[in-house]
């Protein structure tokens, strides 16, 4: 039989007392600056009020977890919103590339009203131009063509823009698809040499999808290249 072997004990490190605690804390006064998540574990014992005396050190010490609290929801909540406003122009700059693929007027509105759907995650999309006699558009399945002065009723005379969610949406605006709308999104096109005044709708059956609050610098700058192309395509 060989050399017997050696057994190798490992001693299991015990955790540190409470003054080895102490004195570490205080040779890393920055300690918690830089974990401040352990704030929300500490705990203290004493009670805030003994004797008619406030103990500030423990009110303190609740504020600041609270604090930190906050300050992490915020955080998930900031982190949560770039992600969503990183998705949203992906599919805005998606739909813009579609848009120069656009052979003919026809197959622009058809991109708009069929390819920009599946895109931007929507259930609707509609063209709407108001009827004028003086600048007669090419007919197309994919427009809807409104009485002169409605769109006025909805966008007013200087609006460029409507969002609205839980909405009792309109059929003039977006017909066959009037029954799924519970959100949606207007905005306009302002008329030109080319063509009437226009808008496009955006609709949803998320009644949270649009709101007043959110920002429309996406939705005109993508109406604004469809506009562009209008101009380019049209006979």
């Amino acid at each position: 039989m060989g050399e017997d072997r050696k057994r190798v004990t490992v001693k299991k490190k015990s955790p540190p007392d409470v003054d080895e605690v102490r004195e570490y804390l205080m040779l890393n006064p920055d300690f918690f600056d830089l974990n401040p998540d352990l704030l929300t574990l500490l705990k203290p014992s004493r009670i805030k009020h003994a004797g008619g005396v406030v103990d500030f050190q423990a009110v303190l010490l609740d504020r600041l977890q609270q604090e930190v609290a906050g300050l992490n929801k915020a955080q998930g909540s900031l982190i949560q919103a770039s992600r969503s406003n990183m998705t949203t122009q992906a599919r805005i700059h998606a739909a813009v590339l579609t848009l120069l693929e656009a052979r003919d007027f026809d197959h622009l509105c058809h991109i708009v009203g069929n390819d920009w759907v599946d895109i931007l995650q929507l259930d609707s999309i509609t063209i709407c131009f108001e009827k004028d006699n003086g600048r007669k558009l090419p007919e197309n399945t994919n427009i809807r063509l409104l009485d002169p002065g409605v769109i006025g009723k909805f966008l007013g005379h200087e609006t460029t823009a409507l969002l609205r969610g839980d909405v009792t949406a309109a059929e003039e605006i977006h017909g066959p698809a009037t029954p799924l709308i519970k959100a949606e999104a207007l905005i306009r096109i302002e008329a030109t040499d080319y063509y009437p005044e226009a808008i496009l709708a955006f609709g949803s059956r998320d009644e949270g999808f649009f709101t007043p609050g959110q920002g429309t610098e996406l939705l005109r700058f993508l109406t604004a290249v469809f506009q562009a192309q209008v101009k380019n395509l049209l006979p």
